[in-house]
């Protein structure tokens, strides 16, 4: 039996003791797996407790067959209740609830499966198989509360590494001088920032060391002491989509006086015609 348990990514990194309900088969408890509101069961007079019966037919005049059917008198059971169970009619079994302790350890990976032996649907006939718990990752979404608000509730994984998407104004790309306050999945603070005259690039990548998720215990070496992967910050530049006269005025000229000192213009550097290119007609071809 299996099933999934979606849980935020925010477990995953500072692992936690929860709990999870599945709903599954279970031995009826009030006739204890019987059917018998007396606990009598009686064996089936029509096949004898086999639970089949054998049947003959006959395919054409003096020619005949034996066929093994279920017998209709217990429904295979090759036993007999004269008072059914109230609660499962009979059936021995019933539907039922089942809460389970869930410990999610620091690291696991995403889809990491935990085995619970004898845990999977109950019958009188057989013994319990295992329950299978496949851990995922839910999407994620901003709780109520501070620690389901943080900016790590929307980091993304990647094996051992996180992964950010931090947005920046023209100005703080440009300029430089900017702090950013990124709180982590545990609550600490990671600080990023530029000072006066660093340049970022748009869609630079900063990879800030074992600020990553942790390494899982059980694919350390030696399974010893606690390692964690790296935080990949990519930067996006978001440039206005328009500017008031007054400061296009400003920015036109502070670049115009930029470019007639030191500017140049790439299709020349580039080598690129100002005219259109003369391709070979039909009859023409280039040597091989």
């Amino acid at each position: 039996m299996e099933v999934r348990v979606a849980v935020p990514l925010r477990d995953f990194y500072n692992g936690r003791k929860t709990e999870f309900t599945i709903e599954k088969q279970a031995i009826c408890s009030a006739c204890e797996g019987s059917g018998s509101a007396d606990g009598h069961v009686e064996t089936c007079n029509t096949c004898g407790g086999r639970g089949a019966v054998i049947k003959r037919q006959q395919l054409a005049p003096g020619l005949f067959q034996q066929v093994q059917m279920q017998c209709d008198a217990c429904a295979g059971k090759g036993k007999t209740i004269k008072h059914p169970c109230s609660v499962c009619h009979g059936s021995r079994v019933v539907r039922e609830s089942e809460t389970h302790e869930l410990d999610i350890e620091k690291g696991m990976p995403k889809g990491v499966r935990i085995t619970y032996e004898n845990e999977a649907d109950e019958s009188p006939d057989y013994v319990a198989g295992d329950l299978i718990v496949h851990l995922v990752e839910a999407d994620p979404t901003l709780g109520a509360q501070d620690h389901e608000r943080t900016d790590g509730t929307f980091f993304r994984r990647r094996g051992p590494d996180l992964f950010w998407r931090e947005v920046l104004s023209l100005r703080e790309a440009w300029m430089g001088d900017w702090t950013r306050n990124v709180t982590h999945l545990d609550g600490h603070i990671v600080k990023l920032s530029r000072k006066r005259g660093e340049v970022v690039q748009p869609n630079t990548v900063e990879i800030l060391k074992e600020e990553g998720m942790p390494v899982w215990h059980q694919q350390l070496e030696n399974n010893d002491g606690l390692q964690y992967g790296n935080l990949h910050v990519e930067y996006v530049v978001v440039l206005p989509d328009m500017m008031d006269r007054g400061m296009e005025k400003e920015f036109w000229s502070v670049w115009d006086k930029y470019r007639r000192k030191s500017g140049v213009v790439l299709d020349r550097v580039l080598g690129r015609p100002e005219g259109g290119v003369r391709m070979p007609d039909g009859e023409e071809h280039d040597e091989l």
